[in-house]
């Protein structure tokens, strides 16, 4: 069985549903990206894509194991970390809206606890896999590479054995992130308000339309004054919101 190359109507129905699902634009150029992420999928259930197209609207748990194959998720530890300036020690309730695999809110929680607080982290990912990942805080000794020696000794622990070359994520870290599954376009929003949202690197993969939705949407939770920053590749020029622009990538409510 063929499980590579989709058809260009089997193409145009998955990006389709990938945008209704995730808000994600996948274009021509996406096209072999698509094609390697659902063979994967493909292989293991030994079936075609037009069978798959067909489970997957009406398989929810399957809906979800396509997500996560279609979803992005590429990151490090204090990547992008000149923003972190703005977690102050009057920040309370941070939101990380797009966590990956959680490096994006541990690196939050130990900025945090350099300056001498402890937050309460939210974050909040589209990836089931993802989350799980950001829960088991075990990661490659390469993600390491931004970090300072005195925090890798501070909030890591060495792997040993089969985990060698991995390091996990201290509890006096852990304790202060709280994994959830949001979808940025069809989740009802988290009861609380925060003093800091980090949406960054996902906005990339939106139009003009889903971006000034999701930010409307996500600023209904921000405190006022409260800040919202996005990925350094990112802008909002253009949208129509309540924010004040502050710098590249930081906006204040």
């Amino acid at each position: 069985m063929d499980f590579t190359d989709l058809t260009s109507r089997q193409f145009k129905q998955f990006c389709a549903l990938t945008y209704r699902e995730s808000g994600i634009v996948l274009n021509d150029e996406k096209r072999n990206l698509l094609n390697s992420r659902l063979s994967k999928r493909l292989r293991v259930l030994n079936i075609d894509a037009g069978d798959y197209f067909s489970l997957v609207r009406k398989d929810s748990e399957e809906l979800q194991n396509f997500l996560d194959a279609i979803s992005t998720n590429h990151t490090f530890f204090f990547r992008e970390s000149g923003s972190f300036k703005y977690l102050t020690k009057g920040i309370r309730d941070i939101w990380c809206a797009a966590s990956s695999s959680g490096e994006e809110p541990y690196s939050l929680a130990i900025y945090c606890l350099e300056q001498g607080f402890k937050p309460a982290i939210l974050a909040t990912d589209i990836s089931q896999k993802c989350l799980e990942n950001g829960k088991r805080a075990i990661f490659d000794n390469k993600c390491l590479s931004n970090i300072p020696k005195h925090m890798t000794r501070l909030y890591f622990q060495k792997g040993q054995g089969k985990w060698n070359n991995h390091v996990k994520v201290k509890e006096s870290v852990r304790k202060l992130v709280r994994f959830e599954r949001f979808n940025l376009l069809k989740d009802p929003l988290p009861p609380r308000p925060f003093d800091i949202i980090f949406c960054r690197n996902v906005m990339i993969y939106f139009d003009a339309s889903t971006k000034e939705f999701v930010v409307k949407n996500l600023c209904k939770t921000l405190q006022p004054n409260g800040y919202f920053i996005i990925g350094g590749a990112e802008s909002l020029s253009g949208l129509n919101h309540d924010l004040k622009y502050i710098e590249p990538s930081v906006y204040r409510k």
